[in-house]
């Protein structure tokens, strides 16, 4: 009987040991002497399984299985980062995942940052400049979102006649060679990820609502606000002057409406024929101004509730002063505008002083 159990005991310590060699051997580098390099995208979101199968594809790991293992091992998983990663065959399962935890992006090509608030416009200026396409290629296809609107949820309204508003304001590393419709994705796809995780929980708390008029409404409050406590307080002006069908009148889809930027809007470019004149056409432009961020999406879904129906900024830039009456209002700006004239005569005067 003993001699049957030592027999058993060592067929198990073998066993055991041969199943820690092949453990070990499967969790090392693909091909050790292979260092040529590989770069993947680990989507947001990714799980432990998805990430495998991103790996497996690209040779970088032996064995799916024992990858996840080695993932439950390190404890690593809630620290993993989306993002490109470069890596070569040589890298070990242990070497991969402090990576991916350390969030090691690899970044290449040019870097592109869309400001909050950016118009498609702009955008594309900034692409060209950078040598990332061809304007009327840029062009074509954000005037046209059924090229994407199998892709992506976001844009399922057919009312959507335009990519305005939806690429996403954040810093793209982009790579040569990259196509037009590829650059578009990478916002898309940001845009896609805040839809996700942020916009259509919110907006599924607010039935009534409707998503392209939020994105409108979301853009005006980024070209409109200065601070970010400002956001819910402006959009609750303008969803006020829509529900008593009044005129948005906002200077911000005035500058829409021309193709530069005016450092005033006069009285005279408030004449423009315009769908975008909010001062002679009421309700909503017919598209978003702007590429708003999700500060802006969130005041617009969740409007600070008031009976404002005004604001004007404050000279000394820090945020507006808002009035339920026209009346209000007129003090305000008569305030604003005492302010602005006696900052611009000191100016004056210390220059004249300077002379």
């Amino acid at each position: 009987m003993k001699k049957k159990f030592l027999v058993i005991l060592v067929l198990f310590v073998v066993i055991a040991a041969s199943g820690g060699i092949y453990f070990k051997k499967r969790s090392g580098a693909y091909d050790v002497n292979e260092e040529k390099k590989v770069v993947v995208n680990i989507p947001s979101g990714s799980g432990t399984d998805n990430i495998a199968d991103i790996l497996s594809d690209a040779k970088l790991i032996k064995n799916k299985l024992v990858f996840k293992i080695n993932v439950k091992m390190s404890g690593k998983a809630s620290q993993f980062k989306a993002g490109e990663y470069q890596f070569d065959q040589s890298y070990t399962n242990d070497e991969i995942i402090d990576d991916i935890a350390a969030g090691k992006i690899y970044h290449s090509g040019p870097k592109v940052t869309v400001k909050e608030g950016a118009t498609s416009a702009e955008i594309i200026d900034e692409l060209v400049k950078k040598k990332l396409g061809i304007k009327e290629n840029y062009e074509k296809l954000i005037n046209n979102p059924d090229e994407f609107r199998d892709k992506y949820e976001f844009l399922k309204d057919k009312n959507i006649k335009s990519l305005e508003g939806f690429l996403y304001p954040s810093t793209y590393f982009c790579s040569e060679g990259e196509s037009e419709r590829e650059v578009l994705s990478r916002m898309l796809n940001k845009f896609d990820e805040i839809y996700k995780y942020k916009i259509k929980p919110e907006m599924e708390k607010h039935k009534d609502l409707n998503f392209y008029d939020v994105m409108k409404m979301a853009s005006i409050v980024e070209k409109e606000a200065v601070l970010d406590e400002d956001r819910p307080l402006i959009a609750s002006v303008f969803y006020n002057r829509l529900a008593k069908d009044m005129l948005l009148q906002s200077d911000a889809t005035v500058q829409y409406a021309f193709k530069e930027r005016k450092k005033v809007v006069s009285y005279n470019d408030l004449k423009v024929e315009s769908p975008y004149n909010s001062y002679k056409y009421k309700g909503l432009p017919p598209t978003p101004i702007a590429n708003p961020a999700w500060e802006s999406i969130e005041a617009a879904i969740n409007p600070a509730e008031t009976d404002y129906l005004y604001f004007v900024a404050k000279e000394d830039g820090g945020g507006n002063n808002y009035a339920k009456t026209y009346e209000e209002h007129l003090k305000y700006e008569k305030q604003y505008k005492e302010q602005r004239e006696k900052k611009k005569q000191e100016t004056q005067n210390k220059k004249s002083e300077a002379n």
